[in-house]
């Protein structure tokens, strides 16, 4: 999908596996940082708003003022709102209980990242299908208990080509922080005590890091043959 800015008249592209179905969300414009509004709907893609170029073979339409202006039968149900800005990294945390949700989501979000914060684990296993997340921090009773775990279920079978570029951290009660061998059985890139969550900030921190330094070569010689 293709944006024209409304203030600076600069092009961004979004990338259409990263534009959201039935929703309305806002794109920072990178150059003067305005946010313009998108609204999508459905397969039939993108019904421009203001300063959003019309897909090929669509017809354009005059950009209302506000959301309030636009046509009942064209504002989704139901509606959701979410920022892209271009290059920003996603992160997203999957814990059941809303003072976890609460802590995790503050610490990511001081490290820089974007953070998702999905409704049910369905949901996040369909984000995890339509986005590149490089963090995901989860509780491993989420869903109800270990066994029950989907979204741990849906990670742990996935090839290196995606999980290498995510960094994948669980939480548990009777884990000990950084305990490698824990990690490596469960298929995760670290774990985390979940009575040490205070720390979760520089703990994710450092897990990132090493996880990058020790995939940096590879990566490097990924793009040098011109596979990435």
């Amino acid at each position: 999908m293709d944006i024209i800015c409304q203030s600076c008249s600069t092009k961004l592209t979004i990338p259409d596996e990263k534009v959201p179905k039935d929703a309305v969300f806002k794109v920072t414009c990178p150059k003067c940082q305005t946010k313009n509004k998108v609204i999508t709907k459905g397969e039939a893609g993108a019904t421009p708003s203001a300063g959003v170029a019309p897909l090929p073979g669509q017809k354009e339409v005059e950009s209302p003022s506000s959301l309030e202006e636009i046509p009942e039968e064209m504002i989704p149900t139901p509606t959701t709102e979410e920022d892209f800005v271009e290059d920003q990294r996603l992160a997203m945390i999957c814990f059941e209980q809303p003072q976890i949700q609460v802590v995790v989501r503050a610490a990511l979000e001081g490290l820089g990242y974007t953070v998702h914060v999905p409704a049910k684990a369905d949901d996040a296993v369909q984000r995890l299908r339509q986005n590149q997340y490089d963090v995901l921090l989860l509780h491993e009773e989420y869903g109800g208990s270990p066994e029950n775990n989907l979204v741990l279920l849906t990670i742990q079978p996935m090839t290196m080509v995606h999980r290498r570029n995510m960094c994948v951290g669980l939480v548990g009660k009777q884990f000990r922080t950084f305990d490698y061998m824990t990690a490596f059985a469960k298929s995760v890139n670290f774990v985390v005590a979940e009575r040490e969550l205070n720390k979760i900030k520089a703990i994710t921190h450092q897990a990132v890091s090493e996880n990058d330094h020790f995939y940096r070569v590879f990566r490097e010689a990924l793009r040098d043959a011109g596979k990435q």
